[in-house]
């Protein structure tokens, strides 16, 4: 594949020529539907049950509809403030002690007479009925039954261990290596490690039991505060807490009641990994967030959210909020543009057009995360078309290729960012400095990067496999997945560039479906994929850790590791892992942002990357729709709390 580079240079005025539409008869000036927001998106919800889910866009539900511990601070990734906390655990105020023996004991407050949506009363008949708390008069609120609907910290913490015990999405997982400081990544591991067996399917009832027990010593409820003792730091501890997935926060009684977890050691094991629609939860809701689910539409994949007036803070300024399941451009486009719609997914090639439209605005948003191309080495060697003979022969490359720091180099200085930057993403972000991106720890903003450099790619090359490189040539295949121009974009651009420096330096483009890209770097322990476009984030906004940025790509355990062959992980193991080591057991930032910044700076030495740019995305809405707060480590989920419509 084989793309012109006037071609590259020009892309995104090729994009937007394909994008042009005629706007005559754009809406514009009052406001249709002012008391709700109509929100137009491409994916679909998976589940109600906070315990379940993994995906942003279910978040979009259990952001909103549920309430945490803590939330974030506005657009601030590192910050939080209470929510169903009073107070935001520190060592100042000494809700965070460092225990003898180095484990860390964190103390959360609740704030007093929280409702959930849904309170239960007592009938004549002795039995509890669930009702709306916005429904029922004076006099019905002095009769719910005492907890039946009101968070407490018994409640969070059964919330926490049932995510744990139920062990579905990943992010339940992240609780519980949260818990375990690392030690185990779900409660499968756990029990096995407890009961030092080899499988899952080994630990007897007696096995299962203890590990329950184990995590009941680690989420406690003591003087009407929940308690949590981790065995050693893990300071991204407060980022999980306050991310809307597993540490969302259920009414106990009513969750028990509709038939979950029965909160017994001996019954966690029957409720373990439900399938999705088999979840108690999974279409019902009982949180204590600023909106309820008044329907949910599977069939026309539609959602109503409906304002909660018993909200802890003030209500929120939306009554509903409608989020509707619009697959084609073309469609969402002709609503947003007539007002019918407030917000609208919009295709990358589109923004512009967008951002030039009357009524319309278009907000540009930052993304925790950056794409790049990545390198693996060594790749499967039998019957691997990626690297053609598998030989250094000029018609391919040894399975080993990339294992050469001056190859690696040369790729790296053979790459126009600056043209990438300017024609692609037309200024809107940065390069990449390295696997965190501004606004997390280690993040510098004069750490080096690569340049486009021809000459210097030419001397690495030139020395890489004691010259014959050179000699030779080499021909190989990179992989993207379909639909990503920009990726079209970055191959393109090094493609040419690989020619000009050696017209024997031959790189082929190849895009894959999504499920074909995952095979070929997943597929076996070592990849077949020497180089593939993709992009990934941390799941909370501290870099080390499990789930952190540094060690997503920089950990020999790492998930970029584990796509990138034993020859990435030997290297990360060697030069990477004690730092992130000895980064993660410092509770201080102070002490640890010097490491993080000095694992970036490494990244660039050893080249383990082409890391390109920080990834950006953008809200488009009608330019009525005020209040969206970005927060990066988000990735985009939208708190209708704070929205409104006004002109």
């Amino acid at each position: 594949m084989k793309i012109n580079l006037n071609y590259m240079k020009n892309l995104l005025i090729v994009l937007a020529g394909i994008a042009v539409l005629a706007l005559g008869g754009t809406a514009y000036g009052q406001i249709k539907n002012p008391n709700t927001l109509i929100y137009l998106t491409t994916d679909d919800i998976s589940s109600l049950d906070p315990a379940y889910i993994g995906d942003t866009p279910s978040t979009y539900s259990s952001y909103n509809v549920y309430s945490r511990l803590l939330d974030y601070n506005g657009s601030n990734i590192s910050e939080f403030v209470p929510a169903l906390a009073s107070q935001v655990p520190s060592v100042a105020n000494g809700l965070i002690e460092e225990l003898p023996g180095g484990a860390v004991r964190y103390t959360f407050p609740m704030r007093p007479g929280v409702k959930a949506h849904k309170v239960g009363i007592k009938g004549s008949d002795g039995k509890i009925k669930w009702q709306y708390f916005d429904d029922l008069s004076a006099a019905d609120k002095a009769k719910i039954e005492p907890g039946y609907g009101e968070i407490t910290a018994d409640d969070a913490r059964y919330s926490l261990m049932r995510a744990i015990l139920q062990g579905e999405s990943w992010m339940a997982n992240a609780v519980t290596e949260m818990i375990t400081a690392g030690k185990y990544s779900n409660i499968e591991k756990w029990a096995i490690g407890l009961a030092g067996v080899e499988k899952f399917d080994d630990v007897n009832e007696a096995g299962l039991i203890a590990v329950h027990d184990d995590l009941a010593k680690k989420i406690k409820v003591v003087d009407g505060k929940l308690i949590l003792t981790l065995e050693s730091s893990f300071p991204a501890t407060l980022g999980i807490m306050a991310l809307p997935f597993a540490t969302s926060i259920v009414d106990r009684e009513w969750a028990i009641d509709m038939g979950a977890w029965p909160d017994t050691a001996a019954s966690w094991i029957k409720h373990h990994k439900p399938k999705l629609d088999q979840s108690p939860l999974f279409k019902q809701e009982n949180g204590s967030g600023p909106f309820i689910v008044e329907d949910w539409n599977r069939t026309e994949k539609k959602i109503t959210f409906k304002r909660f007036d018993g909200f802890f803070r003030k209500p929120a300024p939306l009554e509903r909020v409608v989020l509707r399941l619009v697959p084609e451009w073309t469609n969402r486009r002709l609503q947003l543009l007539a007002g019918d719609a407030d917000v609208a997914v919009t295709p990358p090639e589109f923004i512009e057009e967008m951002r030039k439209t009357k009524g319309i605005t278009v907000t540009d948003l930052e993304q925790v995360y950056g794409r790049g191309l990545f390198f693996g080495w060594p790749v499967k060697a039998d019957d691997n078309p990626a690297i053609g003979s598998g030989k250094l022969d000029g018609k391919g490359v040894p399975p080993d290729f990339l294992a050469d720091l001056d190859v690696r180099k040369g790729f790296n200085y053979a790459q126009d960012y600056q043209v990438l930057l300017e024609q692609v993403y037309l200024g809107r972000t940065v390069q990449s400095r390295g696997p965190t991106v501004r606004g997390l720890m280690g993040y510098r903003p004069d750490s080096p990067i690569y340049t486009n450099d021809l000459e210097k790619a030419a001397e690495h090359f030139k020395k890489a496999f004691g010259g014959k490189l050179w000699e030779v040539g080499f021909e190989v295949t990179g992989y993207t997945a379909e639909g990503r121009s920009q990726a079209i974009a970055a191959f393109g651009v090094l493609q040419q560039n690989l020619a000009r420096i050696n017209p024997k330096f031959r790189l082929k483009v190849q895009a894959l479906t999504s499920a074909s890209m995952r095979e070929k770097s997943y597929g076996s322990s070592n990849p077949e994929s020497p180089l593939a476009y993709m992009g990934w984030g941390p799941d909370y906004s501290d870099p080390g850790g499990p789930l952190g940025a540094a060690s997503y790509y920089l950990s020999s355990s790492g998930l970029v590791a584990g796509f990138s062959g034993d020859g990435y992980r030997a290297l990360m193991k060697e030069k990477f892992d004690p730092l992130l080591e000895k980064a993660w057991k410092l509770n201080d930032p102070a002490q640890r942002e010097p490491i993080y910044a000095r694992l970036q700076e490494m990244s660039h030495e050893y080249a383990t990357t082409q890391f390109l740019w920080e990834e950006v995305t953008a809200n488009v809405t009608r330019d009525w729709v005020k209040g969206y707060v970005h927060n990066k480590i988000l990735y985009g989920a939208w708190n209708f709390y704070n929205i409104s419509k006004e002109l």
